[in-house]
C-alpha cells in the first residue's frame, strides 16, 4: 500500500483510516402512496446496508467494534439507538457496540468523521458507519422544540432551509432560472448514470413496493426524472416565498428515504484481514457559519480542510457537493472556484433525493465509487447543515 502523498498528515498504518466497501440502498420518495418504502421501516433500510457492507467488505464480524450511524429524527422506528437496533438486525455478535450521531444533514459525514477519529487515536478499530432516514414515517419537521431565545442570535426563519436558500440566492443574485438549469442537469446526469449501470455496484437491492403497490426488488432511485424540463420547471409555484420567491420543488432536494453504510478500518487492521482499501480518509473539518447563511457552510469548511491537508482546490480531482438546494449549490461552486465539470459527476441529491441523515453516507459512497471508475486521485465530500454548520472530508484513492 502507497504512502500518503507528500503534504498530507503523515500517519502511521495503524492510525490511517481507510474505507474498504461501502454501498447505499436505493433512494425511495417520501411519498404516502408512492414512496418505494412507505411499507418499509427506517431500521430495516438501515440493517440491510449493515448487513451489505460487512459481506461486501469480507470483513470477519468478530473483529467488528462498533456501528456508528447518523439519524435526524432518532424518535419511533429510528429511536432508542438505531444503530445498535440495526446491529442486532443485522445478525452482528452481540459484542459489536452501536451509537447513533445527530449533525442534522451532516450526520451521515460525522459518523464517518467519528469513526475516522477514533482510529487516528488509537482508539476503536474497526467499524461500520453511515446514515439512514426515512422522512415519510418521521417528518423532518415533527416534535421539534428549539428554545425560543436561540432565534436571538439568528431568526425564527432560520428553521426553514428554504427560506435560508432564498436569502442566499437573493444576497448572490442567483436567478431562478439558473437554479433551474443546475437542476435540469443534476437530473441529466444522474439519469445517464443509472442508464450506464454505473449505481449498480453500490446499490443494495432492498424489497419495496411500487407505485401499484407490488413488491419488488428497489434498485433504482425513485426521484430521478428523464422527463423533466425547463419548461416545466418554469410552470411552478415558489415553494417557500409566494409570487415572490426564486427556490420551487424543482430547485430543492426531494423528501427522501434511504441508507449507506461504509466499512472503515486502519490500513494495518486491512492488510491483517487481507482486504483491499478503496481509499484512505485524510483528513475532516466541519464549522459553524450564521444559521440564516447555512448554505455557505460548505465553503467555510472546505476551505479549513485544504488549509490542513495543504492542498488547493484545484488539487482535487471530483467532489460530491450535496445539493440541499440549487441556489446553495451554485453559491457553493461559485465561492469556491470550482470546475463544474468536477462537481457531482454522477448528478446530486436534487436528483437522487437526500435522506438527509443517510445523505453524507451516500455521497460519500457514490464519491468513492466514481473515483474508483474514473481513476481520480483526490475526493472532497461536503454538506451544508440546518442551524448554520459545515463538513468536509477528503480521500485519497488506494492504488490496487
Amino acid at each position: 500500500m502507497p504512502a500518503p502523498t507528500a503534504g498530507f498528515p503523515q500517519r502511521p498504518p495503524e492510525t490511517t483510516p481507510v474505507v474498504v466497501a461501502c454501498c447505499r440502498t436505493a433512494i425511495g420518495r417520501s411519498h404516502a402512496d408512492r414512496g418505494l418504502f412507505r411499507n418499509v421501516r427506517g431500521d430495516e433500510l438501515a440493517a440491510a446496508v449493515v448487513q451489505a457492507v460487512v459481506e461486501r467488505s469480507g470483513v470477519d464480524p468478530e473483529s467488528i467494534e462498533d456501528v456508528v450511524l447518523g439519524a435526524t429524527q432518532q424518535r419511533g422506528e429510528l429511536g432508542g439507538n438505531v444503530a445498535r437496533t440495526a446491529a442486532l438486525l443485522a445478525g452482528l455478535p452481540l459484542s459489536v457496540a452501536g451509537t447513533t450521531v445527530n449533525r442534522l444533514c451532516g450526520s451521515g459525514l460525522q459518523a464517518l468523521a467519528q469513526a475516522c477519529h477514533a482510529i487516528a487515536a488509537g482508539a476503536e478499530n474497526v467499524q461500520v458507519v453511515g446514515g439512514v432516514e426515512h422522512m415519510h414515517h418521521l417528518p423532518m419537521d415533527a416534535a421539534v422544540d428549539i428554545h425560543p431565545r436561540a432565534f436571538a442570535r439568528s431568526s425564527k426563519g432560520m428553521l426553514s432551509m428554504g427560506m435560508t436558500a432564498e436569502q442566499l440566492a437573493a444576497a448572490h443574485g442567483i436567478s431562478r432560472r439558473q437554479q433551474e438549469a443546475y437542476a435540469l442537469e443534476s437530473h441529466r446526469r444522474a439519469a445517464a448514470a443509472a442508464d450506464s449501470g454505473l449505481f449498480d455496484d453500490e446499490i443494495v437491492p432492498v424489497f419495496g413496493h411500487d407505485e401499484a403497490g407490488a413488491l419488488f426488488e428497489a434498485i433504482h432511485d425513485q426521484s430521478i426524472r428523464r422527463d423533466t424540463s425547463l419548461a416545466g420547471m418554469a410552470a411552478l409555484e415558489p415553494a417557500f416565498l409566494p409570487k415572490l420567491g426564486t427556490i420551487t420543488a424543482a430547485t430543492s432536494a426531494p423528501l427522501s428515504d434511504g441508507a449507506a453504510a461504509l466499512m472503515v478500518m486502519s490500513a494495518a487492521e486491512a492488510r491483517r484481514q487481507q482486504l483491499e482499501p478503496l481509499v484512505r480518509v485524510v483528513t475532516t473539518a466541519v464549522v459553524g457559519v450564521p444559521p440564516a447563511a447555512m448554505g455557505t457552510g460548505p465553503v467555510a469548511a472546505t476551505q479549513k480542510l485544504l488549509a490542513r491537508a495543504g492542498l488547493a482546490i484545484g488539487d482535487v480531482d471530483l467532489i460530491e457537493l450535496n445539493e440541499a438546494f440549487a441556489a446553495q449549490a451554485l453559491h457553493c461552486i461559485e465561492a469556491l472556484g470550482l470546475d463544474p465539470e468536477r462537481v457531482n459527476v454522477r448528478g446530486g441529491s436534487l436528483a437522487i433525493g437526500h435522506p438527509l441523515g443517510a445523505s453524507g453516507a451516500r455521497i460519500a459512497t457514490t464519491l468513492i465509487h466514481a473515483m474508483r471508475e474514473s481513476g481520480a486521485r483526490l475526493g472532497l465530500a461536503t454538506m451544508c447543515i440546518g442551524l448554520g454548520q459545515g463538513i468536509a472530508l477528503l480521500f485519497e484513492r488506494v492504488e490496487s
